[in-house]
């Protein structure tokens, strides 16, 4: 299965919090493109660094990068 890391390309306010380019989570999927799977994303965002991108609209390609590990 492979892992993926996913990072913030831009600088972002998410819900009044600044949020840097760079942050990044590590998901796994069988999927081989990561947002396929975006849930998964969603997820790893909220329990790694308790920020939830979905309502904001930044989980998608244009804010959020990906590389395969």
């Amino acid at each position: 299965m492979p892992t993926f890391e996913i990072k913030t390309k831009q600088r972002m306010n998410v819900q009044g919090d600044f949020v840097d380019a760079g942050l990044s989570v590590q998901i796994s999927t069988m999927c081989a493109n990561p947002f396929d799977d975006a849930n998964k994303i969603h997820k790893a965002f909220i329990r790694v660094h308790g920020i939830d991108l979905k309502p904001e609209g930044y989980l998608s390609p244009g804010y959020l990068g990906y590389n395969l590990i």
